[in-house]
């Protein structure tokens, strides 16, 4: 799946201090499809089954979906329900294996970040009709995470598919609201020179200058991001220092050393670095609202 984030920032230089900042700002939108329709029996990958879409007009990197929806049906684990982004990746918003819900109607806000999984959901009770949402008369976690949609463009057509799996109950679709929280990334990258071979102190930037240089990526946003990938391209003037890779909190505090290739048992911070030719990478699996991580690593001026 899920599609890294990826930032590219040339080296700035044998400098004592120099960023280059890049950041999304953090919003919660609401995109609603209010086209009814009948909700046919034993419908799904028929043409008979319900498609409906969402159109995301701006660029905008994902944080967090949630997807609501609300509809009559007489057995409502009949139904199935994906959701599709721009990027082609597709979820299991709902289904029911081994769960037989006899419960009528949906009137769901699916998070994959609720309390309860959608199993929990008692069977035969009835969602309400009225008021009509949103808000949502339940919340429960979908069948697949929506994480694997963080970290992705939101721009764009997202699909959603509603069908009937299972012969006799039928029903009517109502509307749909699928809600993108964008997450607040911003990056900075900073030097500093630790020596240069000649001076004892106000060292400069002259060939043999050791230089340790600091990517920091922040999330200032309300939500978690998944799959952070960061990467620097070394110019020809500078050349890497083996084994000086580490990642921590900011770029002064204390880190991790790391070792050069992205594997072995450091990487357990659960950040890692790698080195590939002239290009310096980082990762992280995630990084949670009001945090930072580091990637930090030296070189030598040529």
């Amino acid at each position: 799946m899920l599609r890294r984030i990826r930032f590219l920032f040339l080296l700035c230089g044998a400098l004592a201090a120099c960023w280059a900042p890049q950041s999304h700002a953090q919003t919660t939108s609401q995109y609603s499809n209010t086209i009814s329709g009948v909700i046919a029996d034993l419908s799904c990958g028929m043409a008979s089954q319900i498609i409906r879409t969402f159109t995301v007009p701006t660029s905008t990197i994902i944080g967090d979906v949630d997807v609501g929806v609300f509809l009559t049906h007489s057995y409502r684990s009949d139904l199935r329900i994906t959701l599709t982004s721009p990027a082609g990746t597709s979820v299991t918003v709902m289904t029911w294996p081994g769960n037989v819900q006899s419960g009528d109607n949906l009137n769901d806000r699916f998070d994959h970040e609720a309390a309860a999984a959608l199993s929990a959901h008692v069977g035969n009770v009835t969602d309400p009709l009225t008021p009509v949402p949103p808000p949502y008369a339940h919340s429960f976690q979908p069948s697949s995470p929506f994480s694997a949609f963080d970290g992705q463009n939101a721009q764009g057509i997202w699909t959603m598919v509603l069908c009937d799996a299972v012969a006799v109950d039928i029903g009517t679709f109502a509307r749909a609201d699928l809600f993108i929280a964008s997450t607040n990334l911003s990056v900075s990258k900073s030097s500093q020179i630790l020596s240069d071979g000649v001076n004892a102190s106000s060292w400069k930037a002259l060939p043999g200058a050791a230089v340790r240089y600091c990517i920091l990526v922040t999330n200032t946003g309300g939500a978690t991001h998944s799959n952070i990938a960061a990467s620097d391209v070394l110019p020809a003037s500078l050349s890497f220092v083996p084994g000086s890779m580490a990642t921590g909190t900011s770029c002064t505090g204390p880190s991790n050393a790391e070792d050069d290739d992205n594997t072995g048992a450091d990487e357990a911070d659960p950040a890692g670095m790698a080195i590939a030719g002239s290009t310096i990478l980082g990762t992280a699996p995630s990084l949670a609202a009001n945090t930072a991580i580091a990637f930090l690593f030296r070189a030598t001026i040529n």
